[in-house]
């Protein structure tokens, strides 16, 4: 295939990727297995991708290979079941779409397609979602969840989709430059205001509502004059006031943690726990003590249900159903499966993530830099980059900004002038 055949291909399996992050799970890993082969396919096939590899792997990517490597390696002495170890590895493989991506995007003009194709899919989903709360036909909408009032979500779940909405909110402010000048102004209104509304107004994602705060905290501060930036830091209590006004909703669903946690300390009942905050202290509480016991090479990948499971008193008992799923919190999933060591990984990663986006220009710096925001917030309270979908989603929106930043405006124009 000649090399304008090549480009086509690669192109072509980058930008189904960024749209698929808007579409069902089906199609994201259908568009995962895309990009993996025209890969593979690309690193068979051209000398230049193979030397590319080998030279030009960002310290970012060796991270994810060590990481990737150590995963890999930890299924030697895993307590997981093989099909737990599985699964595990897949899903912790969404961090190679950074690397690959990478690969795949040679030019800002790729980067750039790539992320208007991303934004798209992403406003289509966004207007799916206002359709559904206003009552209007949605056809392609999952059956099952067009129809829950408390959702509102198109193909996954309002958790899931208020994340991805909160991100996508500050990904279309910051790179709003990217966006025709003839419909920029309405358009950035437009999907800003539906995203904020969205987040606060539908969906009853209390992460959703943490990410939503934290990224428009952010966009104030560095809209700020440097002189009033201290005065900033005061934007997200001003936010949390603002919102309790105006979506009520979202202020007693905040509340609701207060509620639970509290019921859970104080009372001896076995229901207790059974509440979306004493669930999520219990596996932090056990996973801590997982940690604990085995602190330097972990417990193995795909071994946190088992972990867990073992420190459970019912666990021996007749009857005993065996936890299926992962802590709710990527940090102490990765301390479970790897140790401490696993978890400097992880920190590593979102630390080079920060380092490499500082070299960027402006809007590419604030919108890499909020999406990391977003996903270490959401690893707070979620296995995000774990998860299928939103760590689809998360690590597809790492690679676009990242690589849109390294494909910067002045480097776009002196090599076409060559």
């Amino acid at each position: 295939m000649s090399a304008s055949g090549q480009d086509k291909v690669r192109r072509g399996a980058v930008c189904a990727l960024a749209l698929a992050v808007s579409l069902p799970i089906a199609l994201i890993s259908l568009s995962k297995l895309a990009v993996l082969c025209t890969f593979v396919w690309l690193l068979a096939a051209s000398p230049d991708m193979r030397r590319s590899v080998i030279a030009k792997s960002l310290g970012l990517h060796r991270l994810i290979y060590v990481a990737m490597a150590a995963f890999a390696l930890s299924a030697l002495w895993s307590s997981g079941s093989g099909a737990a170890i599985g699964k595990s590895l897949s899903q912790h493989g969404n961090l190679l779409i950074l690397p690959l991506v990478f690969f795949l995007s040679k030019t800002r003009r790729d980067s750039v397609l790539a992320l208007r194709v991303f934004m798209v899919g992403q406003m289509v989903l966004l207007l799916g979602t206002w359709a559904l709360y206003l009552n209007l036909p949605v056809p392609w909408a999952q059956i099952g969840q067009a129809h829950d009032g408390t959702q509102y979500a198109v193909f996954s779940t309002y958790l899931d989709q208020s994340i991805m909405t909160a991100v996508f909110g500050a990904m279309v402010w910051h790179l709003r430059e990217l966006i025709p000048a003839r419909i920029r102004t309405a358009s950035v209104a437009l999907a800003s205001g539906l995203a904020i509304g969205a987040v606060f107004g539908i969906f009853i994602g209390r992460t959703g509502y943490v990410l939503a705060t934290a990224l428009v905290s952010l966009a104030i501060y560095w809209e700020m004059p440097s002189r009033w930036r201290l005065a900033a830091l005061l934007v997200p209590l001003a936010l949390a006031g603002l919102v309790s006004l105006v979506a009520p909703q979202a202020q007693e669903r905040a509340l609701l943690v207060k509620t639970e946690v509290t019921a859970l300390m104080r009372s001896a009942r076995p229901d207790a726990g059974e509440t979306s905050s004493g669930i999520r202290m219990n596996f932090w509480k056990n996973s801590l003590l997982a940690i604990q016991k085995q602190p330097w090479i972990g417990h193995g990948v795909g071994s946190w249900s088992s972990q867990y499971d073992a420190l459970q008193p019912a666990s021996a008992l007749p009857g005993y159903v065996p936890t299926a799923g992962n802590p709710h919190q990527e940090y102490l999933l990765w301390g479970v499966e790897l140790g401490l060591p696993g978890l400097a990984l992880l920190l590593g990663v979102f630390v080079a993530v920060w380092r490499l986006s500082n070299s960027f220009e402006q809007q590419a710096r604030r919108a890499a830099q909020s999406v990391l925001a977003a996903t270490m917030v959401a690893c707070l309270f979620n296995c995000a980059l774990l998860d299928a979908l939103i760590g689809d989603f998360l690590c597809m929106s790492l690679a676009l900004v990242l690589n849109f930043g390294l494909h910067p405006a002045a480097l776009a124009e002196k090599t076409q002038t060559k």
